[in-house]
């Protein structure tokens, strides 16, 4: 029986833009219109395991390419959401962590701070010089802020009325 998503998946005919247009596809161990297929069929225990909707960027170009409409990427994030509310395992633990501390930063003052944000990172992934050589180029070229953006006004209310984050 068909698992029911807030997107309508039932209107993929696989042409696979979706996928085509994806620029992390490589990476994933199954691309995004053959997971939408297995959700339509409602196999969603298949699609658990996968690295796919972790590695999602995010970036929408799956959407904007989709001839249905269907956002691609909302699916994968609906995913995550429903792999951590069950507790399932995520294949990729260190998605996982960028993406609980990426929630936490923007959380904090409602614009991420990319130093600060990548330092936790690397130390909860127990590697803090890991970027150290990007970062410093990246310091040099003015490309990477030291002083963190101003806090967007209302958003920790917003976030509490919200509830989502």
């Amino acid at each position: 029986m068909p698992v029911a998503f807030r997107e309508n998946i039932n209107r993929c005919y696989q042409c696979g833009k979706c996928s085509t247009g994806c620029p992390i596809a490589e990476a994933m161990d199954m691309l995004p219109h053959q997971v939408i297929h297995l959700l339509a069929l409602g196999m969603e225990a298949r699609v658990r395991p996968l690295n796919t909707p972790w590695l999602c960027a995010g970036c929408y170009t799956c959407a904007v390419r989709c001839p249905n409409d269907i956002d691609v990427t909302a699916v994968m994030g609906e995913l995550r959401e429903k792999a951590i509310a069950a507790g399932a395992p995520c294949p990729c633990p260190d998605v996982l962590a960028f993406h609980r501390n990426f929630l936490r930063d923007l959380k904090r003052r409602g614009r991420i701070h990319e130093l600060r944000m990548m330092g936790e990172y690397n130390l909860l992934t127990r590697r803090p010089f890991r970027d150290a050589a990007l970062a410093s180029k990246m310091l040099l070229k003015g490309r990477l802020p030291l002083r963190a953006p101003r806090a967007l006004r209302g958003f920790k209310r917003w976030v509490r009325k919200a509830g989502r984050l």
